[in-house]
């Protein structure tokens, strides 16, 4: 992608294309912001500007990537030479790795006119990692840039965050990603708008998602949430409560925040809360006729007591007893 075609976070791209301008890309950048919402693509299309060879430019870096010659491409499927990926090794970016980058970005760029070095999950660097890059971040060589991609921007040790200017990226609205999702996915606009919504304004999750996963995941715990007010059928809801609780953590906690993003729609249904976005927008009657069953009390606890079982997760605890356990509480 180029500044032209990517979404939202418009006055980091004003910022981001004024450096290219003035010729000054070689400091040090923070890119802070939720996971999927376009640091990533955004560092790649400052990249790419610097050093693509077809796109005009009146002083030393064009402004934008044509997006289409060779070295933007090559940029593209990460296999060009002045540009680096830094990506934790195991759980954490290690002081060897940072050792490389230094002795590294004192050359000049091997066939690019900038060289720059992209650290994602800058917040999983060690300490001793993190303090021997102190001096580059301060003093960049002019022909090397170092941009630090993270979400956790609080967990940079605080002489990290003083030596890089930040910039930082928000979600984009969900007219912003269904726009785009329209006009460069050919799929029926009701996936689009549930895919604008359920992925809470972030891009690279909207263009990743897999709908047919989701739907099959969310069936299931409609399923659930409807014996739940029943109430009748214990059996199944242990069955129910194995299912969930047999998975890995990830697919587990994935699970509850699709539960908890069902519930609160539940709830903006019963209460008849005017101007609240409902996110599984495609089952709004299935929705609105369980709400009334549920009732808003019910509701409250439901969400309440799964919200317990995801502090619990922090203390390893048994994941099907804990569920069963709370579906049987309820």
């Amino acid at each position: 992608m180029s500044f032209a075609t990517l979404i939202g976070n418009e006055r980091n791209k004003i910022i981001l294309k004024r450096l290219l301008e003035r010729g000054r890309i070689s400091s040090s950048l923070i890119f802070a912001g939720p996971d999927g919402v376009g640091k990533r693509q955004f560092a790649l299309t400052m990249a790419k500007a610097a050093n693509c060879r077809e796109a005009p430019r009146a002083h030393e870096f064009p402004t934008d990537s044509c997006d289409q010659c060779a070295v933007c491409r090559r940029i593209d499927q990460e296999a060009f030479a002045d540009v680096t990926w830094i990506e934790p090794d195991g759980q954490f970016i290690k002081i060897g790795q940072t050792r490389a980058l230094i002795d590294e970005v004192y050359y000049r760029p091997h066939e690019g006119r900038q060289r720059f070095f992209l650290i994602d999950e800058a917040h999983r660097l060690r300490e001793e990692a993190a303090n021997s890059l102190l001096k580059t971040l301060e003093e960049p060589p002019q022909t090397s840039s170092i941009i630090l991609l993270t979400s956790r921007p609080e967990r940079l040790l605080p002489t990290i965050r003083s030596r890089a200017q930040r910039l930082n990226f928000t979600p984009l609205t969900v007219a912003e990603i269904e726009k785009y999702l329209t006009a460069h996915y050919p799929r029926p606009a009701a996936d689009n708008a549930l895919l604008a919504r359920i992925t809470g304004g972030r891009i690279g999750q909207a263009t990743a998602f897999d709908l047919s996963v989701y739907r099959q995941e969310r069936r299931v715990l409609l399923e659930m949430i409807e014996l739940m007010t029943a109430g009748q059928d214990r059996f199944r809801l242990l069955k129910a409560a194995e299912y969930l609780g047999k998975k890995e953590r990830v697919e587990f906690e994935k699970n509850l925040d699709m539960l908890s993003i069902l519930l609160r729609d539940l709830f903006v249904l019963s209460v008849g809360s005017a101007g609240q976005e409902i996110v599984n927008i495609d089952l709004i009657e299935q929705l609105s006729g369980l709400a009334k069953r549920a009732g808003t009390t019910r509701l409250i606890d439901w969400a309440e007591k799964f919200d317990e079982i995801r502090a619990l997760l922090r203390i390893n605890i048994n994941r099907q007893l804990a569920t069963e356990a709370a579906l049987l509480s309820l």
